[in-house]
């Protein structure tokens, strides 16, 4: 069920278009107008199995560091609205959405009755979230200012990113493994459903410039008893019109991903560019969206302790690009899922400025 104590006051004034996994709010280096973020809001989705999720939250000014307590669920990502934080949760069963006071980090309300959710957008004051189960196609669903689900549509498989483009709602399709190929398009008054073909394998992340911006993941085929990789492919950023036809594409070095299977770019509204990041490489490339070329390459690997990338943004007014790490395991060359992170702060050249402690397996970065 849906606590709607407080959220008719609550879906009212999330009609900002927000959304999870690269929240565009910031600007850039090129924009001398961009104003440096307030503060950093880190959602650590924690060790999976101990469902400990966390937020963290950082002031760049004073270098301040607020936790909040575990969230009782995978936090796989966070919006933010005037009245509070809104927390993705997944959890082994069902999924739901926590509201806390930004300042206290307390529960301010809550929604329920849902499939894991996995991204969010707010358009004419409806949220639109895409769900997840094992084994079954995934769904959109809306939630009304009432705070009334609205309506729910079938989608694909391991849906991912959302977002809204030509008056409709695009859901990307990841399939297991990045197995999926499509988009589900979905009419916001009617519910009714069109697939359209992205032409590359993994569609997880979903951003709007002067065309539709898909990432792809690429996929991973394996043996039966998952010993062996049959076949593999690399990420793709692919661009479409508003007929959803592709208009060309960006071929990636490798795959496209993040170190836990969540958000894997960040979209810079004011410099209208693209920060993906390549986790198994642990590099992060920088995509010009006007001229849909990448211009930059970083390449993160080979620090002492830290290893893998999860979570990135970019603060334009400072020139600032926090990218989640993962502390390496005492074991091997590889991340300690149920250690908590650190965030890296570092400029466009990949110099790295400062660091600060986070949450166990960051899974999203927003700034305010």
């Amino acid at each position: 069920m849906i606590d709607t104590s407080r959220c008719f006051l609550l879906l009212l004034t999330i009609s900002l278009g927000l959304m999870l996994s690269g929240c565009d709010v910031l600007g850039g280096d090129d924009d001398q107008g961009a104003t440096p973020a307030s503060s950093i809001i880190v959602a650590n989705g924690g060790n999976f199995s101990d469902q400990n999720g966390t937020l963290t939250l950082y002031d760049p000014s004073s270098q301040e560091v607020t936790r909040s307590s575990s969230r009782a669920g995978f936090v796989q990502g966070v919006l933010e609205d005037d009245l509070g934080l809104m927390t993705l949760i997944n959890t082994f069963d069902r999924g739901r959405i926590d509201v806390l006071d930004p300042v206290s980090l307390s529960l301010a309300a809550q929604f329920t009755d849902m499939d894991n959710p996995r991204d969010a957008i707010v358009v004419d004051g409806v949220l639109w979230v895409s769900t997840s189960t094992f084994g079954q196609p995934g769904q959109l669903i809306s939630i009304s200012e009432a705070g009334v689900q609205r309506s729910t549509s079938e989608v694909g498989y391991v849906p991912e990113g959302v977002a809204s483009w030509s008056d409709r709602i695009v859901v990307a399709n990841n399939g297991s493994l990045g197995s999926g190929t499509t988009l589900s398009v979905v009419s916001a008054e009617t519910g009714d459903v069109e697939t359209f073909e992205t032409g590359c394998d993994g569609p997880r992340d979903v951003y709007t410039s002067s065309h539709l911006v898909i990432v792809c993941t690429g996929k991973t085929v394996y043996s039966d008893d998952f010993t062996q990789i049959l076949e593999q492919s690399s990420g793709q950023v692919v661009f479409l019109d508003e007929e959803f036809q592709v208009v060309s594409r960006i071929a990636l070095p490798d795959q496209a991903g993040s170190t836990n299977g969540t958000e894997t770019a960040y979209h810079s509204v004011q410099t209208n560019e693209l920060f993906v990041t390549l986790a198994a490489s642990e590099r992060v490339l920088t995509i010009d969206l006007e001229t849909r070329g990448i211009t930059h390459e970083l390449d993160l690997s080979g620090h002492p302790a830290l290893v893998g990338l999860s979570g990135i943004s970019y603060d334009a007014g400072r020139d600032h690009l926090y990218v989640g790490r993962f502390p390496q395991s005492s074991a091997g060359a590889f991340p300690d899922y149920a250690a908590s992170g650190t965030v890296q702060i570092m400029n466009r050249e990949g110099e790295v400025l400062h660091s600060f402690g986070a949450g166990i397996s960051i899974s999203a970065i927003m700034l305010r």
